[in-house]
């Protein structure tokens, strides 16, 4: 039986659909779920086996940022988006890309729970505007000088 992929029967306009002629699971879907699993097993289990280790995290001491591993998921989902854009898709971006969302969804339920303090939220929003054009503006810069290289 033949079926297309991802939208079964669905019309994509121009997007062409992946088809196949077997049941069995494609590779890039194992690896995603594992990849995408492993870092919420990680995070969980050494959180019930060794709590104390949260109570110091080396870089936020070394820091004094709030970086959690949700920041490292944002960082490897874009590592994954660009190495998709300019090398097209492989197991090893497709294995980035779960783990990354992997270690943002972990955090995302218990980061709607926590209390906040919309007057500080909102203060220290204010204050982040050069930080987030410096980060924004090297994403653009990378992506640019990436484009040049591959073209």
């Amino acid at each position: 039986m033949v079926r297309t992929t991802p939208f079964h029967g669905v019309n994509r306009g121009s997007i062409p659909l992946r088809t196949t002629s077997s049941e069995k699971m494609e590779p890039e879907i194992l690896i995603f779920l594992i990849a995408f699993i492993a870092p919420v097993l990680y995070w969980r289990f050494l959180f019930w086996m060794a709590r104390k280790r949260f109570n110091k995290p080396y870089l936020r001491t070394k820091t004094g940022l709030q970086i959690h591993h949700i920041h490292y998921g944002i960082i490897l989902v874009l590592a994954g988006t660009l190495l998709i854009l300019f090398l097209g898709k492989s197991l090893w971006v497709v294995g980035v890309m779960g783990l990354g969302l992997g270690l943002i969804l972990d955090e995302f339920v218990p980061s709607l729970l926590m209390p906040g303090n919309r007057e500080l939220e909102l203060e220290i929003y204010k204050k982040s505007l050069r930080g987030t054009a410096a980060l924004i503006s090297i994403i653009v810069l990378v992506i640019l000088i990436l484009f040049g290289l591959t073209n």
